[in-house]
């Protein structure tokens, strides 16, 4: 069988605390539809990757492969930390197992990292600098991009925005082991935990999709579910305005999941009071165009770039 060659004919992976969803990605775009599976634990991920490999590369020619991945990324492509998400995969050398393997350019990124970069160069924050990207799912992810470059920082830990505290009470207990960040409150564990707190009877049977349904509805139990809309708003403009304080972006981008649920004009507006007077006009704040797709469409752009 004669196979498709589509010019830099990318494989794009992204691996998330709770699904991993591969593509093949060709000048920016969705060559394939986007298969998802639940994230299995360890070096099982690459399984993963491999299988969808296999299946694909008999009707395409690959050039390369990008991988976005949750957790801090070395330049030579191995996790080494921030992977509370995802049990088993810090340590992982994910590219120098896939070069070996299948002997293609393999970039692998920090997945908030690979979504700021697409949102950069084919998302709706073109050109923005600087640009600062925000994940909101399972966990929480940012991307820095100034002057066109992401910003990786000298230990991999650049952008690495879930984990700045937002108290210093020992509340929260977060997943890389503190108390306290971001990520305990604005993520989806953090939301949960709040719907835990005003609903402690029936947290176990109430999903997020529950919650914002509820939250809308004229339900006796409404006011709770606005509580808990209204706090995880609360948490994550104080988390902007920390952020917006030290970059100053031209842009701020949300991504992930939990983004779709976001009332950007609510969240805006509570932004706005907590920033300094200067900057209340200057916040600007929007979801990403690519949705779910941007990490795995920015890793496939980096790979790209290294043919």
């Amino acid at each position: 069988m004669k196979k498709t060659n589509l010019k830099k004919t990318i494989m794009g992976v992204d691996i998330g605390g709770t699904k991993i969803a591969c593509a093949l990605v060709s000048g920016g775009r969705l060559a394939t539809p986007v298969f998802t599976i639940q994230t299995p634990r360890g070096e099982k991920i690459l399984n993963v990757a491999e299988k969808f490999y296999e299946k694909v590369a008999k009707k395409y020619l690959i050039s390369g492969i990008g991988i976005s991945t949750a957790g801090m990324v070395s330049d030579e492509g191995r996790i080494v930390g921030s992977t509370g998400n995802i049990p088993g995969w810090q340590g992982t050398k994910v590219k120098e197992i896939l070069q070996k393997k299948y002997k293609l350019p393999v970039v692998v990124e920090n997945d908030a990292n690979a979504a700021a970069y697409a949102e950069y160069q084919i998302g709706s924050a073109r050109g923005a600098n600087p640009l600062l990207m925000i994940t909101l799912g399972t966990g929480i992810g940012g991307g820095v991009v100034v002057n066109g470059k992401l910003v990786r920082g000298a230990h991999f830990a650049g952008g690495e925005i879930g984990h700045i505290k937002l108290s210093y009470t020992k509340q929260r207990l977060c997943t890389c082991g503190r108390y306290d960040c971001l990520e305990a409150y604005a993520s989806g564990n953090g939301l949960y935990a709040l719907i835990k707190h005003y609903f402690p009877d029936k947290y176990k049977k109430i999903t997020t999709k529950d919650l914002f349904k509820l939250a809308k509805s004229k339900n006796k139990n409404n006011i709770f579910a606005v509580r808990v809309v209204e706090d995880w708003h609360f948490y994550i403009a104080e988390g902007i305005c920390n952020l917006f304080q030290v970059f100053d972006p031209e842009k701020i981008i949300l991504s992930g999941g939990l983004s779709e649920q976001v009332d950007l004009k609510y969240l805006k507006k509570q932004t706005a009071q907590l920033v300094l007077p200067a900057l209340k006009k200057s916040v600007y704040i929007e979801k990403s165009v690519l949705g779910n797709n941007a990490g795995l469409l920015g890793a496939a752009l980096l790979a790209g770039q290294s043919l």
